[in-house]
């Protein structure tokens, strides 16, 4: 079987029997509304194997088939009902109740149905099978780990199959016996059919048992699930418009000029360039022209899609704080930039200052932008300093800025001034096509 067939199948699966990613766990309607679904499957299927099985019992026989062909009409009917009862209303709790409640006697009752025809039956080693058919209804009603409707069946089942034990498996209330009251006491309680029924009764007990304490044990951790989730999300929204505030105050570029934001696309060339100089990847070459004018073309928005799911809102959250850490650390290479040229300037640019200074981004990519942001800088007006030509400014960068940066970063960038010269002036007053 080819990849493509496997997802295909694998993704059939999880839609018709699965709990998909999307549902959320902290809304009871819509879980329970997953969980008919699944359950509604799980008896078409059902229906369907019941359906062969009588076939294949009554083949040959005419009346049997005649009966075959009406329990699949009836199931057929009774499916489309269930259908239709589930989807009619997926938003409202009682009316998906109803329609579990409807799924589990619906299963019970085929089940009997089917322990009878196989009891009367001729073929011998089949006549107990039916039996077992009880134990899977049960164990499907259990899906729905509700304590509630699991008491409720078991009660139900438990008078449905005491009533079958005396009137299908040995038909004591069609004998002598239960016209005669002391025979009950005399022969009854003493033969090995009362001891049969006992044990079948004990059985069934026990297994109702197992199965209630699954559902309770499962019930509680989805309990449990259900509460983390809702701390979780009242932390995620506090997280949200505490880090929304933080960023619309961080990364607000609306007093940046149009000046400003042109040096930056500079800038942008300008890394990209030295970075192919360094031999670097094409994957970093990349990385260093999308962050280096990252904070002029990206914001950070946390504003969720009405239609998303509790699992997308968490993506989403994830995704724009990963671009707000990404837009900060930009950011911060600017403001490392112009304490370094304030600091050379002022006379304070101090062992502590640079030892301080190269302790932040010092990374290879880092100092590519932040080489080539303090070349433009420099040569740019800003509110505290005069534009510098190309000569003045390499004589600073090789005077006064060359212990900020490593070696080969540096000599790479020195080495090919003159192009990032021509880089520089190329771009002087022409708008940005990026």
């Amino acid at each position: 079987m080819s990849l493509k067939n496997k997802i295909k199948n694998t993704k059939f699966f999880n839609n018709a029997f699965g709990f998909e990613s999307g549902i959320d766990i902290a809304n009871e309607t819509q879980v329970l509304y997953r969980k008919n679904i699944v359950i509604k499957n799980i008896i078409f299927l059902s229906n369907l194997v019941f359906t062969l099985i009588f076939t294949v019992l009554s083949f040959g026989e005419k009346s049997n088939l005649l009966l075959a062909g009406l329990l699949f009409i009836v199931t057929f009917v009774l499916n489309i009902y269930l259908k239709r009862s589930i989807n009619k209303n997926p938003e409202n709790y009682t009316s998906q109740e109803i329609a579990s409640y409807f799924s589990c006697f619906y299963m019970l009752a085929l089940a009997i149905v089917l322990y009878i025809k196989l009891k009367f039956g001729e073929i011998k080693y089949l006549q107990e099978c039916g039996y077992i058919l009880l134990y899977y209804s049960l164990a499907v009603c259990s899906f729905y780990q509700n304590k509630k409707l699991l008491k409720t069946v078991f009660v139900w089942t438990l008078i449905a199959v005491t009533f079958l034990h005396f009137a299908v498996t040995y038909t004591i209330i069609w004998s002598d016996i239960a016209k005669d009251i002391s025979k009950i006491f005399t022969e009854f309680f003493v033969s090995e059919e009362f001891r049969d029924i006992l044990l079948r009764t004990l059985l069934l007990c026990i297994y109702m048992l197992v199965l209630y304490s699954i559902v309770t044990m499962s019930g509680y951790m989805q309990e449990e699930r259900k509460k983390e989730l809702m701390k979780r999300r009242e932390v995620q929204e506090d997280f949200t418009n505490v880090v929304t505030k933080i960023f619309e105050v961080t990364l607000d570029n609306s007093s940046r000029s149009e000046e400003d934001k042109q040096d930056i696309y500079i800038v942008s060339k300008m890394s990209r360039r030295l970075a192919e100089l360094l031999s670097l990847s094409e994957e970093e070459i990349d990385m260093i022209d999308i962050q280096s004018k990252i904070h002029i073309e990206q914001s950070v928005n946390f504003s969720p899609d009405a239609n998303m799911n509790e699992d997308e809102k968490y993506a989403l959250l994830k995704e724009q704080t990963n671009l707000g850490s990404i837009i900060i650390s930009r950011l911060q290479l600017e403001r490392k930039c112009e304490a370094m040229i304030r600091s050379t300037f002022e006379g304070s640019d101090t062992e502590e200052f640079i030892r301080r200074m190269n302790s932040i981004q010092n990374e290879i990519t880092a100092q590519i932008i932040l080489i080539c942001e303090l070349y433009v800088t420099m040569r740019s007006i800003k509110s505290y300093k005069k534009a510098y030509s190309h000569k003045v400014t390499m004589q600073y960068l090789s005077e006064h800025f060359n212990v900020y940066f490593d070696r080969n970063v540096f000599e790479r960038f020195d080495r090919f001034k003159d192009e990032f010269e021509k880089i520089y002036d190329g771009n002087e007053g022409v708008e940005n096509d990026l």
